[in-house]
């Protein structure tokens, strides 16, 4: 704690004492969780009122502090002594263990520095030591000759709380045996307190505690260890740890039943597999199945590409894929809302609602003009009825609008008489005229204005323009064909 809090604490023999009024506990759990212990919720953080008055009853808001930061950071809650348990000093053994186990939870989180040893420091009742061996001997296990169990202090362990760390270590010593069934039957243990285990994986999970155990017994017999006091958990694996193992072996079957979905191209399977709990993925929507095939298909292909083989997507890949083919659904889903308004707008012969509704960016269509409302309501309701079905597609109003914005741009440039204007958009590959010889220019500029000036309100269509440019071809060739 002095560590953590970068100030000298009291005594030992006045910390108990010290601890009732929640101050440095409530200081401590600002260390690992400030969000949501920051300094200023702390009451009375100076102690002056302590000193003066005593304890106050709003001294408990602190203890409650350094309780909710403890189960931010994920600390089991057998840990967790009650608030009256230091307020009322009716349990500080307790409190003292839960700062053992916290600082070695920190510790491996890297948040914290390793508290030192305290054995010798504290005692406890012979009753209280036995409650730890009379949950072991349920199992036939030895009491360890260990002063401490994983970093907890098991002198002061409840009955519940050792029934915990005898089912655990009940599960080491099986998987130590090597055989499945005797290793799957420990892990069943309700006392185990272990989640989401598949049966069909039990062999699987055997393996995996046997290689992590092996793995971290090898470590411990690498360590230099000065003091006699060994702790049996720098060989057997924690409560957290089988959790951990059994997490990523659930995980890793669920991402397996996902490749082989993506490899059947099956996509109602496929969903079934992302709804694994053991993925737990966000924002799965059964209706998006499609999607999610299409899109995933794409990143395992893409994986495979950069990999050199074929390797099934990890968990936050499959999360970052669904989250891509949410977006791609929901703008598609947006797109088809708007193409329909804009065939509802055009079946109503509105020019200016047309416009408003091809404007839509949800559309996703070129650039659109107001002031050719009235082209693009005749020539695209034109096209309207000329479709089967009778409504436009995205595609088609697409290349249709980006054709009619090209040809509402010459009439606008021979408006202004902008002969620069005029030829940039004659010759934009969006109008799509043909035909058009660089020397003529200006020929074709003078007869499209002559008939645009015809035309009077009205812009000239698409075929009136192609029309003007290819009588000014006839003529300059019939011209050539004199001389």
């Amino acid at each position: 704690m002095e560590a953590c809090l970068n100030e000298e604490l009291p005594a030992p023999t006045e910390l108990e004492e010290a601890l009732r009024n929640g101050v440095l506990l409530a200081k401590l759990g600002h260390c690992f969780a400030p969000n949501l212990v920051p300094l200023k919720k702390i009451y009375d953080i100076d102690q002056e009122r302590y000193k003066a008055v005593g304890l106050q009853f709003r001294h408990t808001d602190n203890i409650n502090h350094w309780r909710n930061a403890m189960v931010e950071v994920g600390l089991p809650t057998i840990f967790h002594p009650e608030t009256t348990d230091i307020y009322d000093k009716k349990n500080m053994p307790r409190t003292v263990y839960c700062i053992h186990a916290l600082s070695l939870y920190l510790f491996r989180l890297g948040l914290a520095p390793q508290i030192h040893d305290l054995y010798g420091k504290v005692k406890f009742t012979e009753e209280e030591i036995n409650n730890m061996k009379l949950e072991l001997d349920k199992y036939g296990i030895q009491m360890p000759a260990f002063s401490k169990i994983g970093g907890i202090l098991a002198n002061e362990l409840s009955v519940d709380e050792a029934a915990v760390h005898a089912a655990v270590i009940a599960i080491n010593e099986a998987v130590e045996r090597g055989c499945v069934e005797d290793t799957a039957q420990a892990l069943r243990n309700p006392n185990a307190m272990l989640t989401s285990l598949q049966e069909p994986l039990m062999a699987i999970y055997q393996e995996m505690l046997r290689q992590a155990r092996a793995h971290k017994a090898a470590q411990a017999s690498n360590k230099v260890n000065g003091s006699m006091e060994k702790d049996i958990y720098e060989e057997y694996l924690t409560q957290s740890e089988i959790q951990d193992n059994i997490t990523k072996v659930n995980v890793r079957a669920a991402v397996e039943r996902v490749d082989e979905a993506l490899e059947c191209g099956d996509h109602l399977a496929l969903i079934v597999a992302l709804q694994s709990p053991s993925l737990a993925l966000r924002g799965l929507l059964r209706d998006h199945a499609e999607w999610y095939l299409l899109q995933l298909a794409t990143d395992r292909e893409q994986k495979a590409l950069d990999l050199g083989c074929v390797d099934p997507l990890e968990k936050d890949e499959l999360q970052e894929g669904v989250n891509v083919a949410n977006e791609d659904a929901q703008r598609s889903q947006t797109m088809l809302q708007a193409v329909s308004k804009i065939n509802e707008a055009l079946r109503r012969g509105d020019a200016r609602q047309t416009v408003r509704a091809l404007m839509n960016p949800d559309a996703h269509l070129p650039d659109v003009y107001p002031f050719a409302a009235e082209l693009y309501q005749k020539e695209l309701a034109s096209l309207q009825q000329q479709c089967p079905q009778g409504e436009l597609q995205q595609e088609e109003l697409f290349v249709a609008v980006e054709m009619l914005s090209a040809v509402a741009l010459i009439n606008q440039a021979l408006d202004a008489k902008d002969v620069g204007a005029f030829c940039a958009s004659l010759v934009s590959p969006a109008a799509g005229l043909s035909d058009i010889e660089d020397s003529l220019m200006q020929r074709y500029f003078e007869e499209l204005c002559e008939l645009r000036r015809k035309a009077g309100r009205a812009l000239l269509t698409w075929n009136e323009l192609q029309s003007g440019l290819n009588s000014v071809n006839v003529a300059a060739q019939e011209e050539h064909d004199r001389e």
